[in-house]
C-alpha cells in the first residue's frame, strides 16, 4: 500500500486530488481544452479527472473554475495557462499573478483582488508599516521614499513578485508586454527588454550575449522583467 501510495503522489495524484508535489524541479501547469482539465509537467500532459491543487491554496476544479485562498471562482479561460507558482499566460501574451497583489501601470497603482483591478484610492499599508501610495510612492518605515516601477507586481504582504515580459508574433506583428503595458513594435523598430534583449519588428530576438533567435507564429517568448528597487 505504501508503495502505491508512494506512485500516485509522483504522478500528482492522491486519493481524489490532484497535488502539485513542490519538490518537483519541472514547473507544472494547467489548462482547460474541450471541456477538459490538462495538467503538463515538461512534455507530458494528460487529462485529469481530480481536482487540482496548487502551492498558495490554488484550486482548479475540472471544469476549468478555479479559486485562490478560497477566494471568488474564475474560469480559466481558452488559451489560458496556470502555473504551479501562480502565473497565468493568457494568449495575448500577457503573465499575471492570480493572487490578489498590486501593480504600477503608467504611473498609478492598481489593487488587484480575485483577477479583478481597481484604482488604488486610499494609502495600502504592508505588514511591515510600508505604505502605497496611489501614484506609486511607497514610504518606508524610516521615511525614506522609493517609487514602484512600472510593471512592478508586489504581493499584498510586501513581496515582491518575479516579473515576466513576452514577445509575440501575432497577425505578422511584433507584440510585446513589457513594464504592464502591451505594445506593438513597427517592422522598422527596435526595443531593448528589462534585461537587455533587443525584440525587432521583423521578429528577430539579440540576446545580452549577441546570440540570436526568431520569434515564431503562436509561441510566447518569455524573458525576465522590471526588477523592483531595493529597500534602503
Amino acid at each position: 500500500m505504501n508503495s502505491i501510495r508512494r506512485w500516485l503522489l509522483t504522478a500528482g495524484l492522491c486519493f481524489g486530488t490532484a497535488v502539485v508535489a513542490q519538490d518537483k524541479p519541472a514547473t507544472q501547469s494547467v489548462t482547460f481544452v474541450d471541456d477538459k482539465l490538462w495538467v503538463q509537467t515538461g512534455q507530458e500532459k494528460v487529462a485529469v479527472t481530480n481536482e487540482v491543487v496548487f502551492p498558495g491554496e490554488i484550486k482548479i476544479n475540472t471544469n476549468g473554475v478555479f479559486t485562490v485562498q478560497k477566494g471568488k471562482e474564475r474560469q480559466l479561460k481558452p488559451g489560458q495557462v496556470l502555473a504551479s507558482d501562480g502565473m497565468l499566460t493568457s494568449p495575448d501574451g500577457s503573465v499575471v499573478p492570480v493572487q490578489d497583489h498590486l501593480a504600477a501601470l503608467d504611473g498609478r497603482v492598481k489593487l488587484v483582488k480575485d483577477g479583478e483591478a481597481t484604482p488604488l484610492t486610499a494609502p495600502y499599508t504592508f505588514p511591515d508599516g510600508s505604505r502605497v501610495q496611489s501614484g506609486g510612492e511607497i514610504v518606508l518605515p524610516n521615511a525614506a521614499i522609493r517609487r514602484m516601477l512600472d510593471g512592478q507586481i508586489t504581493r499584498l504582504d510586501g513581496i515582491t513578485f518575479p516579473v515576466t515580459d513576452t514577445a509575440m508574433l501575432q497577425d505578422g506583428k511584433v507584440v510585446l508586454f513589457k513594464d504592464g503595458g502591451r505594445v506593438v513594435l513597427q517592422p522598422t523598430q527596435t526595443m531593448m527588454m528589462s534585461e537587455g534583449t533587443r525584440i525587432s519588428g521583423d521578429g528577430k530576438v539579440v540576446r545580452p550575449d549577441g546570440t540570436t533567435e526568431a520569434l515564431q507564429p503562436g509561441v510566447i517568448f518569455k524573458l525576465p522583467g522590471v526588477v523592483s528597487p531595493k529597500k534602503d
